[in-house]
């Protein structure tokens, strides 16, 4: 199987600021379609400081879960951070941070022309670093991206959704840029929270559900990061936060998700109904199964200095392309289970 290379974008922390991004990453981990290139640490300042400077608590970004998950896989996940400071214009390049902040912008360059083929970009947080990276090798940055698979914004509204609030002026200038964008909006004119819009991404799931059954080192990697755990020995703990109060601590938890469609469409997968349960299968193996329909819409697209994205859909092909889907609210319940049976598969 020719697999796909892959770049994920990702606000992942430790403490987790949101526990759904260790799972993003652990379904990208999970799509074997994917040849994941690089996992870059999208961060931003105020989460990594406690209040009243900060946001809450003191964080670290996520290194400790990648190296984690790499260990536990068996495999190797290159990694950085970018710039934690929103950028200062759509053209900022972010070459004035400090030179612990470049290095994510580095890989992401690298990593694009290292690669014989086009690669998927995945950004579930701000687009800082891929802007920041884009205004630094546009033509580089254009023409070795497939896509980006976009996790943010609103389809309308005048509420600005959460990862654009991270970094206006990066969302707006990845809209500019004229790279190919695949965009899985995490809000609809109503709110983030509507489980039946169909150009909806949200979907909420109990812990129970999606971790039933899976791998015991996946359990304890979830356990340690869920609880931002601060145990030292990051191996050791692998092989017994799984189980016991930890665990169930966790289980007792609901999750609020946005980004599975776009990275298991991007697999080319479909939600597909089997004699047992909701799966992700390939077009081939879901042949002839009631599937949850999904699409991707090419649009005409334009982003105004206020970060709204103004659009409509094209009967011809366009760079840019909006998620769809049935609407209704069984769609979570699908995606849960799909979700849980992903993650059950993992070879451990």
């Amino acid at each position: 199987m020719s697999r796909i290379p892959l770049i994920h974008v990702t606000d992942l922390y430790h403490s987790p600021q949101d526990p759904d991004d260790q799972l993003d990453l652990l379904t990208v981990a999970a799509l074997p379609e994917f040849d994941l290139k690089a996992v870059i640490l999208d961060c931003t300042q105020p989460f990594l400081e406690p209040a009243p400077a900060g946001w809450d608590v003191r964080r670290d970004p996520g290194y400790v879960l990648v190296a984690q998950l790499g260990h536990i896989l068996g495999r190797t996940f290159p990694c950085a951070l970018g710039p934690l400071e929103p950028l200062s214009s759509p053209s900022d390049d972010a070459r004035s941070r400090p030179r612990s902040e470049q290095a994510g912008i580095d890989l992401l360059l690298q990593s694009l022309e290292a690669s014989p083929e086009p690669v998927l970009i995945s950004s579930v947080g701000s687009a800082r670093i891929i802007t920041a990276a884009f205004n630094r090798a546009p033509d580089l940055v254009r023409n070795k991206t497939r896509a980006v698979l976009l996790n943010a914004g609103a389809t309308a509204g005048e509420k600005r959704e959460w990862n654009v609030g991270l970094d206006p002026h990066a969302y707006t200038g990845l809209w500019r840029s004229g790279i190919r964008i695949h965009w899985y909006p995490c809000a609809t004119e109503h709110s983030a929270f509507n489980r039946r819009d169909p150009r909806g991404t949200y979907w909420k799931a109990s812990h129970e559900t999606l971790f039933h059954d899976i791998p015991e080192a996946i359990r304890a990697w979830i356990a340690y990061g869920f609880s931002g755990s601060a145990r030292g020995d990051i191996i050791s703990s692998l092989t017994d936060l799984g189980k016991g109060a930890v665990w169930e601590h966790v289980l007792a938890g609901e999750r609020n998700m946005w980004t599975t469609a776009s990275l298991v469409m991007a697999a080319g997968r479909s939600l597909a109904k089997t004699p047992h349960g909701w799966r992700f299968l390939q077009a081939q193996a879901a042949s002839g199964l009631e599937t949850w329909p999904w699409r991707l819409d090419s649009i005409n697209a334009a982003v105004d200095n206020e970060t709204l994205v103004k659009w409509s859909v094209s009967e011809s092909e366009t760079p840019h392309k909006l998620f769809g889907r049935k609407e209704g609210v069984g769609y979570g319940e699908a995606m849960a289970q799909a979700l849980n049976a992903l993650f059950q598969s993992i070879p451990v």
